[in-house]
């Protein structure tokens, strides 16, 4: 496939036979499979600005790894959500690193020589789906891009480290979550879709940018993995009830963690208290609805837990700068 990301074929290399592959455009595939109660699904794209794109899902039901050989690579910026792998990494020159990789976490690196990364999923109690959306890009491009002539010092700083895959991890923050589902999520079809996805993949080259920025005099979140595993399921149990949200109180039981842990954590995990993050995602989601035409505005105030058609309407107004019937 011209432009395609070698990534999806390293990973069809070490899956089983049951794959399925889609072609949704000259230089776009998705990758299917399922064996032993794992399935997943991984959408590979390369954009005419050079950044090379890809979402994946994984759900299991029983602890597996995967071992993946890689080449060195360009900078990668890769967001992660829900139960995340412990992934250990092998150059083979006696500097084996291994870490867990955080759910609602960015992180960025870059693979300076070859080496074998061994994914170890372990057995969950939740049943959380584990997504990545990758972003890769060469060093000189993204200069380009940005008009500069050197890259964000905390990234350059990281790309400095000394070992085969220096990385760091920042919390995502709500504008990384919402491009991540605008990303992984895009319905466009026919020519509009490489269009849609040329615009998403720079808008969000562009908050990533400012977000490893915003990281120079950021305190780094003090929170556990499991504290983050606990405040990702808390995140996904208000998206599944946004039109009719628990209490904080109410919420920390449903995550298993304690209100004050799950007020503080969730500001430091995801940018923002526990109710603007679903003001937020309630307008992105009417938004959405809206532009479907498929609903009527009241109809869309109910889906996101309006009962007032009135004060949906003020509230998207102050949200968009515009009525929901302007939209609609």
């Amino acid at each position: 496939m011209d432009g395609a990301d070698p990534n999806l074929e390293r990973l069809r290399s070490v899956l089983p036979m049951s794959t399925a592959v889609e072609t949704l455009s000259p230089t776009e595939r998705r990758l299917r499979w399922e064996v032993m109660g794992t399935s997943g699904s991984t959408t590979s794209t390369r954009l005419r600005s050079g950044i090379a794109l890809s979402s994946s899902s994984i759900s299991w039901e029983q602890s597996f790894e995967m071992s993946v050989a890689h080449a060195p690579s360009s900078i990668k910026l890769i967001l992660m959500r829900g139960s995340g792998p412990r992934l250990s990494i092998d150059s083979g020159s006696g500097d084996a690193d291994s870490h867990r990789l955080s759910g609602g976490m960015l992180h960025m690196g870059q693979i300076k020589r070859p080496v074998r990364m061994e994914f170890a999923f372990d057995e969950q109690a939740n049943k959380t789906q584990h997504e990545q959306l990758s972003l890769e890009i060469e060093r000189s491009r993204l200069v380009e891009l940005l008009g500069t002539s050197k890259l964000p010092d905390p990234l350059e700083h990281v790309l400095a480290g000394s070992s085969a895959y220096p990385t760091r991890a920042l919390p995502m923050g709500p504008a990384l979550h919402r491009l991540f589902d605008e990303v992984a999520l895009c319905d466009a079809r026919g020519s509009s879709r490489a269009l849609h996805l040329e615009a998403k993949g720079l808008e969000l080259l562009a908050a990533l940018v400012d977000r490893i920025e915003e990281s120079g005099c950021a305190q780094p979140a003090r929170l556990s993995n499991l504290d983050r595993d606990q405040l990702e399921r808390a995140r996904q149990i208000l998206l599944e009830r946004m039109s009719d949200p628990p209490s904080v109180p109410e919420l920390a039981r449903a995550a298993g963690i304690n209100a004050f842990k799950l007020k503080t954590g969730f500001r430091a995990l995801f940018g923002c208290p526990v109710h603007t993050y679903l003001r937020e995602r309630r307008m992105e989601e009417a938004r959405r609805l809206l532009l479907q035409r498929r609903y009527t505005v009241t109809e869309v105030a109910a889906r996101v837990g309006y009962t007032n058609p009135s004060k949906f309407a003020a509230a998207f107004r102050k949200r968009f700068g515009l009525s929901p019937s302007d939209v609609a």
